[in-house]
């Protein structure tokens, strides 16, 4: 059975008070309010038979700290089976870069799909402790085939952001997609596709 470890977004704030005017300040929508499920908690509908879909609930994703969330991961990485892909989005996709450029996952990895994924300052929002320095060689040896999916419209993610992934990881592949949203979609038949190629 194909392992897949989703790590979805999050948001993370330089100083408690930006996150009080963030709560205070934030649009809010009907739409968003009630339960629709997204693109990560259908995949395992979508991939279908032979695949185990893993998607941790990451500490306090509304006010992230990186520190949280390498201890949760360092605890969930124990489940982790040989030859597993890992999927991160937006702050998850940054996270699982700097989280295997610092550290040893304990099994062999087969892919590691970075979806819509910030590289340091360059976003809406602080990345905080999640920013990025640099790509270290230890994350080429231990992420396998490495797949960024990237929008070429995301309101979120600048452009630029994916060409220093680029610089940085020059073998990696790279798909640029209409992402208006974010890749907060029920719909993503790219991934669902390009995982069961692998």
């Amino acid at each position: 059975m194909q392992q897949i470890i989703v790590i979805g977004g999050g948001t993370t704030f330089s100083n408690y008070e930006h996150y009080l005017q963030f709560l205070a300040n934030k649009p809010v929508y009907i739409e968003r309010l009630t339960y629709q499920p997204m693109w990560k908690e259908l995949l395992q509908q979508n991939l279908g038979d032979g695949y185990q879909v893993i998607s941790p609930r990451m500490p306090n994703t509304t006010n992230a700290k990186y520190a949280e969330w390498k201890l949760w991961f360092q605890n969930i990485s124990q489940l982790a089976a040989d030859n597993c892909i890992l999927v991160g989005h937006s702050l998850g996709a940054i996270f699982l870069a700097k989280f295997l450029s610092e550290n040893e996952f304990p099994v062999k990895i087969q892919a590691t799909i970075l979806v819509a994924a910030p590289y340091n300052d360059e976003t809406d929002e602080d990345l905080t402790d999640f920013k990025l320095t640099g790509i270290s060689d230890r994350f080429t040896k231990q992420a396998g085939n490495v797949i960024f999916y990237a929008g070429s419209d995301d309101p979120v993610i600048a452009s630029t952001e994916l060409e220093k992934y680029r610089t940085a990881l020059p073998s990696a592949e790279f798909n640029i997609l209409p992402a208006p949203d974010h890749f907060v979609r029920a719909d993503f038949p790219e991934i669902v596709a390009r995982i069961k190629s692998l």
